[in-house]
């Protein structure tokens, strides 16, 4: 995501710099919404991580701007960002690429926990940066192939719900929500608008007569 240079001049100039001599603090979460780390930024760095769409940062020890992944190459592309009630500090939504922590986990607070989120993540990372042979990419290349298996594994489920025990049912719908995921890749479909479509058939509405 990137801001044009008038509304990332008008977001940056609606934060709040001054409580923390020049800075801000900037937290940046994965789209399953785990914390990968948290740094600081001056007003050039919300600038240029607005206008570029990747997170760059304030060094506090070396006093100056650099770019997440600049030397390992892990950067981190902005997919959103909120601004708490005070103005005074920034929440990221960002697509990591490998990990987040000099350490080389993940996030800076150890392993986050995989769940349903964190498998819509690694479909978007292995349609960009898939390994050679990625079963992965060749489904998300496939719109025939995906297609394929979802049905097999829907088959597979299905089977598992009439004759099996719940262990095999677990397998069988974990196999089948994957598949299903790749195969809104392969269609052109984003974790990102799942997400939006969940959200939107979560939000009560009003029940009206017919």
């Amino acid at each position: 995501m990137k801001f044009s240079k008038k509304k990332a001049n008008a977001f940056s100039n609606s934060v709040d710099f001054s409580k923390c001599n020049g800075l801000a603090c900037a937290v940046a979460q994965s789209a399953s919404k785990d914390v990968l780390m948290v740094a600081f930024m001056d007003k050039k760095a919300l600038l240029l991580t607005l206008t570029t769409g990747f997170m760059h940062y304030f060094s506090r020890s070396r006093k100056r701007i650099w770019r997440k992944g600049e030397e390992s190459g892990n950067v981190q592309q902005v997919l959103g960002v909120k601004k708490d009630c005070d103005s005074d500090a920034l929440l990221f939504t960002v697509l990591q690429k490998g990990p987040a922590c000099h350490t080389g986990e993940k996030t800076c607070f150890g392993k986050p926990q995989f769940d349903l989120l964190s498998l819509m993540q690694l479909i978007e990372e292995r349609k960009k940066s898939a390994p050679m042979g990625s079963y992965t990419k060749k489904l998300l290349c496939s719109k025939k192939l995906a297609i394929a298996k979802v049905r097999e594994e829907a088959a597979e489920l299905i089977e598992a719900a009439q004759k099996k025990g719940k262990k095999d049912i677990a397998w069988e719908a974990c196999d089948l929500l994957f598949h299903a995921l790749a195969l809104a890749g392969a269609c052109g479909v984003p974790s990102a608008r799942i997400n939006r479509e969940l959200a939107r058939r979560n939000n009560p509405k009003k029940e009206t007569n017919a």
